[in-house]
């Protein structure tokens, strides 16, 4: 395929919308990024690199990386997570970064596990609102609070089945409930899950719950944490670092607590072109380039920390958590996208034992070349405060995120890892509706 194929009338048309400087174009975009990039990892020939690879359509970059990565405005991160800790302090605090957080461009999450249920005791002799109630402050903060041209504000609570306000957690979303827009979800323990197999009739009462609503409007999302920590990466369990809650897509598993606010930038690599490229250094290369993508959430950072101004040191410290975490711990979410594409190309269904062969090629290839990477990555620039004397640079390095808008912009190719829905379909995505044709099969089939 010839370079940018991908950048046909509706990826121009949707980058536009808000992506874009005025007047600018996605490859003069794409260019800055680059540079930036390059200037980060003090690798000569990176930028001239990345952009081969960008024409090439091997590469999809997240909403925030398009629009915020090595300018001024906003911050290039896609996900963040807080933990709500049970006092009016954290949750006010909460409260106030989640909006600063929204405003910079990412999408939220917070734990309320922690929060006292209603009616509890609180220590002025009143009596708590519980968890439920405070989301309320959330939703209302998320839905005025605009991140400039690109997208509003969005936040997901989550609540383990084992609180006492989880019944009341499980009618957000139903009609008349004050909370209408939250994206919630509930962590499930094992003990709990094995308490209600065994014939716990409580516990058999809230999973029923839990499957009606998923069964009538699609949540609450599950997060089983047991399973999350079990398999999370050795040095969050050698260190006691607990997964508590996932972000709003819930393809992020990594650590919060009260000074703790979890960050991971994502994007990812173009399934659809992998014969094309699983023997180059592209799986590499974009390891490097997401390290380069958080340096820049941390150097804006700092530069919001010591400014001479006193609204912008405040604003920093509303983001201090999520500074703290990033500055040491450095996760990264390199995903997929065009699973769909690549079995269409190879005349493969989507359920079938070549295309599950095929599942496990590619992704112990991006694993054993990511995990190269992020080891080299430690040799040039160093380990961050939580893997020293572990030669990685990043806890994490693999994510797998919806891409909604990322698949439209790069030639629609098909979502992440998930199957085209139809042969012909409406596209409505954040910017813009379109009628999308067997786009896949056609892009790469030609």
């Amino acid at each position: 395929m010839e370079s940018w194929y991908w950048l046909n009338e509706n990826s121009r048309g949707f980058l536009d919308r808000g992506y874009l400087a005025p007047g600018q174009t996605p490859e003069e975009r794409i260019r800055v990024i680059a540079e930036t990039a390059e200037k980060y990892l003090g690798r000569k020939g990176f930028a001239d690199k990345f952009y081969e690879y960008m024409g090439k359509g091997w590469i999809s970059l997240a909403s925030p990386v398009w629009s915020n990565f090595g300018i001024t405005k906003g911050l290039p991160i896609s996900c963040f997570g807080s933990y709500v800790d049970d006092h009016m302090g954290s949750i006010l605090y909460t409260n106030a970064e989640v909006g600063m957080m929204s405003k910079f461009g990412g999408g939220c999450s917070g734990y309320f596990g922690a929060v006292r249920p209603r009616g509890a005791n609180i220590s002025d002799n009143g009596h708590s609102s519980g968890a439920v109630h405070f989301m309320q402050l959330f939703e209302t903060l998320v839905d005025v609070v605009s991140q400039g041209s690109v997208r509003r504000g969005h936040f997901s609570p989550y609540l383990p089945v084992e609180h006492a306000d989880i019944m009341e957690f499980l009618d957000i979303g139903t009609e008349g409930n004050p909370i209408q827009k939250l994206t919630h979800a509930v962590t499930v323990t094992d003990k709990w899950m094995e308490e209600m197999i065994a014939g716990d009739d409580v516990k058999r009462a809230i999973w029923a719950r839990v499957i009606q609503r998923r069964g009538e409007m699609g949540y609450p999302y599950i997060l089983f944490k047991d399973t999350a920590n079990k398999n999370t990466v050795d040095v969050y369990k050698e260190k006691g670092l607990t997964i508590h809650a996932s972000n709003m897509c819930s393809e992020i598993m990594l650590p919060s607590r009260e000074d703790w606010s979890f960050v991971c930038c994502l994007s990812s690599v173009n399934l659809m072109h992998y014969e094309e490229w699983k023997d180059t250094d592209l799986v590499e290369t974009m390891v490097a380039f997401l390290d380069a993508v958080m340096e820049d959430f941390i150097v804006k950072l700092e530069e919001l920390r010591d400014h001479k101004d006193a609204e912008r040191r405040r604003s920093f410290s509303f983001m201090e958590r999520a500074y703290n975490f990033a500055k040491a711990n450095r996760a990264l979410g390199l995903g997929v996208l065009g699973w769909h594409s690549l079995l269409q190309s190879r005349g493969l269904a989507f359920e079938s034992s070549e295309a599950e062969t095929l599942n496990v090629e590619v992704f112990k290839t991006i694993k054993a070349q990511a995990d190269k990477a992020t080891k080299q990555l430690a040799v040039e620039l160093g380990e961050p405060e939580i893997l020293k004397g572990y030669g990685r640079r990043n806890t994490t390095l693999l994510a797998i995120a919806p891409t909604t808008s990322s698949a439209f912009i790069l030639g629609q190719v098909s979502q992440g890892i998930e199957p085209i829905w139809s042969n012909c379909y409406v596209k409505d995505v954040a910017k813009m509706k379109e009628v999308v044709g067997a786009i896949a099969s056609s892009v790469v089939l030609r």
